[in-house]
């Protein structure tokens, strides 16, 4: 679930998983265009396709940065070779 606040942040919750990005339960790509700031201290579990999710804003909004990023997130972005793009 993605929670948009002032200030152009983000915060998402949750579980970004498969089943969840499936289901739309996340804002589609293009809702990020404005955003600056996307916190990820609220996302309780990750997955591969939560990791390509969060890539893909990144590459498309290259400008947007991701704030408190877990232990699980910095682990699963390195193993997919996008580490680089989790960096604060």
């Amino acid at each position: 679930m993605a929670d948009f606040k002032k200030n152009d942040q983000i915060s998402l919750s949750g579980n970004l998983v498969l089943s969840e990005l499936s289901e739309q339960s996340f804002a589609p790509i293009k809702c990020y265009c404005t955003t600056k700031k996307i916190d990820l201290q609220g996302v309780k579990n990750i997955d591969s396709a939560g990791i390509a999710y969060l890539a893909q804003i990144k590459t498309t909004y290259s400008t947007i940065q991701f704030i408190n990023s877990s232990q699980k997130i910095a682990i699963l972005s390195a193993l997919y070779g996008v580490g680089f793009l989790f960096k604060e």
